[in-house]
């Protein structure tokens, strides 16, 4: 029991606070646009220089694993064996010179002499060819130019002057067994010119376990040859990549060491290590690195033995440590990227005919970057502003200079890397505001620097007859974003307190369920009110002319004046909520009673008068109500000692208020 009486207490204290927050948002619609205030967007964003700390934090402390230390690296070669990637060998294709024959190949030979004749010639098992009418002859371990010289040789001693042609017939097959670390293990069928690579590919390359740097090839019972891909791929040399025989075992071994490599390289991927490997060595593996790669600091992370991971940087300048610093297993180099900053630069913009970045010189003065022939015919040639950035402090000097006295070589200042000029406008175009509605002449004035309301309205002609000007609608697109950051850090507030309350009421479906309808209510009430009126507190007597609500106007403003009203509006916890009509002198008392009076949960401490020109005032300052003017009572919430239940009362009491709160927008919006 005393937990969900705790519950209970926090459910109404949240629900009092959050009508308190649908009220306050209201009034925020039609509220003063001139505070300070910091969202949580502006905190995000302030945050942005800590998030590479946060990072670098995050991964200090993570428990590190083979798979997550070459996040987004793949290892060298591998696209090379991916599905698809090998294209069909080509059986019937044609050979080089050194092709080796072998039981099973087939050579063409054309003679052309009396007569022409054509033989198709294939090696037996004994590596022998039979020529009609000339013999035999052995062509096994012979190289394709070798066994054409052979074959004619042969025919001359029974042709005499004969021609003849040799040609690749059909290739033999190769059966060949691939084992060790690849990703289907077993016998693969290749063509007679395969090669370690061929035979790799077709078993669909090396696993996890296994590379591309450690390739026996075993005949018989011994090693006739030990494979490397990495020239082959790196640089086209194929000494690593020996030719197979039929029954050849080709054996891959494991990977001796890795070294991830990324950032400002040709081939970010992680490296096998054959060896000792030197971090240039490493580097120009990958590629070398890009133009902007920045050659002084080389990030290299390396596994501790002691625990963890430990960061060492390295310089790749000629002549830097790169050359003898040695790589190890695991180590994870990163190349970072150059500052995106000229540091012989300095700036031009504004009113100029080239805005934009210029080189900067030794001894260069301000004179020669701003020159007359450089700005436009309406840049302003006294106000220019000159801002200088300390590079050691990134501490902004700025100053406003004049170009008359840049010129006579009063204010000629020499420029430094990074300075900045901006020219301004000399012309000056009238800010404009609009009035419409029940104004005598509607439309779009000029207003004057420090002009008020009150002085357009009088040069409109004032309001009409039928006009009411405590009603009039004031807005300003400029304080659209103070006013949204406003309601949006209100509204936040508001949802953490509700995430707070979730975890509270987790396993209690009907407290979640009216949690998320509180969480609704708060998303729509976001979404639908106003964020560029502003609350003006005016009256039919001119009393607030030439005070402090005679506002200054703005470029942008618009003044809506609607037509008089007779109504008063009367909304919340009362017996018969709706409008009435306005009674002369009438007070909140008397618009209740009309209403049918307050509702048994009414809560007047809640209540307010939201008059026609936006503000909220509360009921026990409220004298009259005017036309035109909104009373709501709110709702007081049910105590109980169940915590769904409270929270149900809760979001009933929350619906009524928000509906409230909607019917007003919509009785003061014109």
């Amino acid at each position: 029991m005393p937990r969900f009486s705790n519950l209970s207490r926090i459910a109404r204290r949240t629900t009092r606070a959050l009508a308190l927050a649908l009220c306050a948002a209201s009034v925020l619609v039609v509220g003063s646009a001139f505070a300070a205030t910091t969202t949580t967007q502006d905190l995000r964003e302030r945050a942005l220089p800590g998030v590479v700390a946060g990072s670098s934090l995050a991964r200090a402390l993570h428990v590190p694993t083979a798979e997550r230390r070459w996040d987004g690296l793949s290892p060298f070669g591998s696209a090379l064996f991916a599905p698809g990637a090998m294209p069909a060998p080509v059986e019937g294709g044609p050979v080089g010179p050194d092709y080796v024959l072998g039981p099973g190949d087939q050579m063409l030979v054309f003679v052309s002499s009396l007569a022409d004749t054509s033989y198709a010639l294939t090696l037996d098992r004994d590596g022998r060819v039979f020529i009609p009418r000339v013999g035999s002859t052995y062509l096994w371990g012979m190289g394709f130019a070798d066994a054409e010289r052979a074959i004619r040789a042969r025919i001359a001693t029974v042709y005499r002057n004969a021609r003849v042609q040799v040609s690749m017939g059909r290739m033999r097959s190769l059966d060949v067994l691939v084992l060790g670390g690849v990703v289907r293990p077993g016998k693969v069928t290749l063509t007679g010119a395969a090669t370690v690579f061929h035979a790799l590919a077709a078993a669909g390359g090396p696993t996890r376990l296994g590379g591309l740097r450690d390739l026996r090839v075993m005949r018989g019972d011994r090693e006739v040859a030990r494979g490397d891909l990495y020239p082959f791929l790196l640089a086209g040399d194929r000494t690593g990549d020996p030719r197979l025989e039929n029954g050849d075992v080709l054996f891959v071994g494991t990977v001796a060491g890795r070294v991830g490599v990324r950032g400002e390289v040709a081939r970010p991927a992680v490296y096998e290590l054959r060896g000792t490997v030197t971090l240039r060595e490493v580097v120009k593996m990958a590629g070398g690195p890009t133009p902007y790669a920045d050659l002084v600091r080389v990030r290299v992370e390396r596994v501790d033995p002691n625990g963890g991971f430990r960061v060492e940087d390295v310089s790749l300048a000629v002549g830097a440590t790169a050359d003898t610093f040695r790589v190890r297993d695991q180590d994870l180099v990163t190349v970072l990227p150059v500052v995106e900053r000229s540091a012989n630069t300095v700036t031009l913009d504004g009113y100029v005919r080239h805005p934009g970045e210029y080189e900067w010189r030794t001894g260069m003065r301000l004179s020669s970057l701003v020159t007359r022939d450089r700005l436009l015919t309406e840049a302003d040639l006294e106000h220019v502003e000159f801002r200088r950035v300390d590079p050691v402090t990134l501490q902004a000097e700025v100053r406003t200079l004049s170009l008359r006295s840049v010129w006579d070589g009063t204010a000629d200042l020499e420029l430094r890397p990074l300075d900045a000029v901006t020219v301004y406008s000399g012309a000056r175009l009238p800010a404009s505001v609009t009035l419409d509605g029940e104004v005598v002449r509607p439309g779009r004035y000029s207003v004057m620097p420090g002009e008020r309301l009150s002085a357009v309205l009088a040069r409109a002609g004032g309001v009409t007859s039928s006009g009411s000007i405590r009603g009039a609608v004031f807005r300003r697109p400029s304080a659209a974003g103070t006013i949204r950051s406003q309601r949006r850090e209100l509204l936040e507030r508001r949802t953490i307190e509700l995430d707070r309350q979730m975890q509270m009421a987790a396993g209690d479906t009907a407290a979640l369920r009216a949690i998320n309808v509180q969480r609704e209510l708060l998303a729509s009430l976001d979404a639908s009110a106003d964020v560029d009126r502003i609350a003006v507190s005016l009256d039919d007597r001119g009393r607030w002319v030439g005070g402090v609500r005679d506002l200054v106007l703005e470029d942008g403003d618009r003044i809506t004046v609607p037509p008089l009203s007779a109504t008063v509006t009367v909304l919340g916890s009362v017996m018969n909520p709706g409008t009435v009509a306005a009674r002369k002198s009438a007070g909140v008392a008397d618009y209740v009673e009309l209403a049918g009076g307050y509702a048994r949960d009414a809560d007047r401490r809640m209540s307010f008068v939201l008059r026609a020109g936006g503000d909220a005032v509360p009921i026990d300052k409220v004298g009259r109500v005017e036309p035109g003017d909104a009373v709501v009572v709110a709702t007081r919430p049910v105590d109980t000692r169940s915590t769904s239940r409270a929270l149900g009362n809760a979001s009933q009491y929350l619906l009524q208020l928000a509906t409230a709160a909607a019917l007003v927008l919509a009785a003061v919006r014109p």
